[in-house]
């Protein structure tokens, strides 16, 4: 029962009221204290009147006290048969507290396969539960959770953590400590990396012998040594190509230990060129010779060097000085000295004046031998003694010959049926609206794939792979036209801008591949290749079971095969001499990092509300319980407490007057009668 009040003026009418009433009923008690007393009375009966005070009595409900337990349903759980613990717990609970009477039980499953946020949880739980209700929260997990620092306030009942796991468990992990994620070719970075071993038993655990660490690059153990435990320990990677890079660690498994899963780590690298060097030789200027200086100098990474040969050093025409260039040629200089510094080499449309001897061509052949790559863009000047091909020196690495004089006749260039599935031709486009070309080279093809075709199906480019280099062969001078225009032009940018790439070993335009990619919950096994459908797919699951997985077409030479709801963790899969390693999920999940149970990361959440940390021990049981009333101590040395909230719904509401009008007025007339009585003086006079 309370007490309201439903004014009959607003609140500023009545305070004002208010304040006139008692400036006269001081005037009243300063001039007759007697009479001003029943003045007074008067008044603030007058004020009650206007006040209009209710009586106010509610009909309540009791409600059920509601306690709630959060049972971890995360991948660590799954470890050492924590999740039947956590079942028996939970069961054990509920029983306990259905043993109460007035107590309401919810049960909270929340799961994590990357990491467990128990505070998110719990936020979520409580979003759903009246905090009037709440009598306490049970939190059944391992102990581990990535967001045990996330304070929790303005809760009134207890948290109490209850952990599932032993109290003797072990695990080993190894951390990357320094992992760079990209690095320049031909310069190394530095990796480090540390092994724990983490554990009830910590001096016990560090005297252990230091376990070993084998190094795998892209899937090839390249060492195997001690590393002593706890100690920051690494090594240089070398990057000698570019693309990614896999570097694995991984360390020797300890007796006992909960997981293997974080025994490895890996690192991908992506290497990439400080800058691309492009040394560009031009044999006469033609249309087609700024179409490759326009697409060169236009790409940010390359460092072009262009220049363009007139005429042999020795010949003497009386040409001015003035006309002539002012330096010479660096022939030695570029040939020998420093072509192994340029990433690619250009002839277009070189014709052969003497500048370059035979020294210089066989140093050209050993530079393609050793990893380096040459485009030739012929013209007529292919044909003939001062073609590049009767250099003996470099005819040997070719794939073609001539076969005769240009021949000119307009065509459009077509993709053959190789190059349809090779990435530097695949996919161009709009090639049903391909300008046409008015001439090209006919050859004698020695090796090497033909991408492109011309007339009756002859050659058009031709790539091809020589030891460790590349070399490739255009057999038209006319890719201007399609930079002009002529015909409805073509892709020009993107086909040459393709061939550089490929002939520099992009990884991108690699023709056999593989990767392994993630889409949501499935694993995709991707492989390229130009060859016929290629072999099962050797593939490692997390769990160390090897399977044969066999793709399917999707497009021409791209074969795929999809794994759905695959299991989280790390993958490696090998074709023949290819190598690739993904994941499904994190390769590095918070989750798996610090396996061992404990009760130390969520005391300060337990603290904060008031609960405890109880571990269930072999047994599996909870901890007692006990009913406590609200600001008691909600825990002890086994028992955790369920607060009596005693909280009420209000069913109806009733209203009734303090005291009738009338009774107001009466009062109000009787308190002015008196007063009037005593300052006339006749109440006096009857004494």
């Amino acid at each position: 029962m309370t007490i309201v009040f439903d004014p009959l003026l607003p609140v500023w009418g009545l305070g004002a009221i208010s304040a006139i009433a008692a400036l006269i009923s001081a005037i009243s008690l300063w001039r007759n204290w007697k009479s001003g007393f029943f003045r007074t009375i008067a008044l603030a009966a007058l004020i009650m009147l206007i006040a209009n005070p209710l009586i106010r009595e509610a009909e309540r409900t009791g409600l059920n006290d509601i306690a709630l337990i959060l049972v971890d349903k995360s991948a660590s759980q799954s470890l050492q048969g924590r999740d039947a613990v956590a079942a028996r717990i939970q069961d054990d609970l509920s029983e306990k507290l259905e043993a109460f009477d007035a107590v309401e039980t919810r049960v909270i499953e929340f799961d994590g396969a990357e990491e467990t946020r128990v505070v998110e949880a719990l936020q979520r739980a409580l979003a759903d539960a009246p905090r009037p209700q709440l009598g306490a929260v049970f939190i059944v997990t391992d102990g581990q959770a990535s967001d045990a620092e996330v304070a929790l306030s303005g809760l009134e009942a207890p948290v109490h953590i209850v952990v599932s796991g032993a109290d003797d468990e072990i695990d080993r992990k190894i951390t990357l400590t320094n992992a760079p994620r990209y690095g320049i070719v031909d310069q190394s970075v530095r990796v480090a990396f540390r092994v724990d071993d983490l554990g009830y038993d910590e001096e016990l655990l560090n005297n252990a012998p230091a376990p070993m660490v084998t190094l795998r690059v892209n899937g090839e153990p390249v060492l195997s040594e001690p590393v002593p435990l706890g100690e920051e320990a690494g090594f240089n990677a070398p990057l000698t190509r570019p693309g990614s890079t896999v570097i694995e660690l991984e360390v020797e498994a300890r007796s006992g230990e909960l997981t293997t899963r974080n025994n490895i780590a890996v690192l991908p690298i992506s290497a990439i060129r400080d800058r691309l060097r492009v040394l560009l030789i031009s044999g006469e200027p033609h249309p087609g010779e700024r179409v490759w200086r326009n697409l060169l100098k236009s790409d940010p990474a390359v460092d072009l060097v262009h220049f363009t040969i007139l005429r042999p050093i020795e010949k003497n025409d009386n040409t001015p000085v003035s006309e002539l260039a002012l330096i010479q040629f660096p022939q030695d200089e570029l040939f020998i000295e420093k072509l192994t510094e340029f990433d690619l080499l250009i002839f277009d449309r070189y014709t052969y004046r003497a500048v370059l001897d035979s020294f210089h061509f066989d140093n050209i052949a050993r530079y393609v031998e050793g990893g380096g790559g040459v485009l030739i863009a012929a013209g007529p000047e292919y044909n003939g003694r001062r073609s590049l091909a009767s250099r003996r020196n470099l005819s040997f690495i070719l794939p073609a010959t001539p076969a005769g004089g240009a021949v000119e006749a307009a065509y459009r260039p077509e993709i053959t049926d190789l190059g349809a599935r090779h990435p530097v031709t695949a996919g161009l486009s709009e090639e049903d609206y391909w300008g046409r070309w008015l001439r090209i080279m006919p050859v004698i093809q020695r090796r090497g794939q033909t991408l492109m075709s011309g007339p009756s199906s002859a050659p058009l480019l031709i790539l091809d792979r020589v030891n460790e280099g590349r070399i490739g062969l255009l057999l038209s001078d006319h890719v201007w036209l399609w930079a002009r225009g002529f015909d409805g032009g073509g892709p020009h940018a993107e086909l040459l801008r393709r061939i550089a790439h490929w002939l520099m070993k992009e990884p991108e335009l690699e023709e056999e591949a593989l990767s392994l990619l993630e889409d949501g919950d499935a694993l995709i096994i991707k492989r390229r290749t130009v060859g016929d459908a290629p072999d099962p797919v050797r593939l490692e699951t997390p769990d160390g079971q090897t399977l044969d997985v066999t793709l399917e077409e999707t497009d021409a030479g791209t074969f795929e095969s999809r794994i759905d709801n695959a299991p989280r963790g790390l993958y490696r899969a090998r074709a023949g001499q290819l190598f690739a390693i993904g994941s499904v999920g994190l390769a590095a999940a918070p989750e798996f990092q610090d396996v061992v149970s404990t009760t130390q990361r969520l005391s300060n959440l337990a603290d904060s509300a008031g609960g405890g940390v109880f571990r269930a021990g072999s047994d599996a049981r909870a901890p007692t319980l006990r009913r406590v009333a609200g600001g008691a101590d909600y825990k002890g040395e086994r028992w955790a407490g369920v607060v009596r909230r005693d909280a009420a719904r209000i069913e109806s509401v009733k209203d009734a007057p303090a005291a009738p009008p009338l009774a107001w007025l009466i009062l109000i007339g009787a308190a002015l009668i008196t007063a009037w009585l005593i300052e006339s003086g006749r109440l006096a006079a009857r004494r």
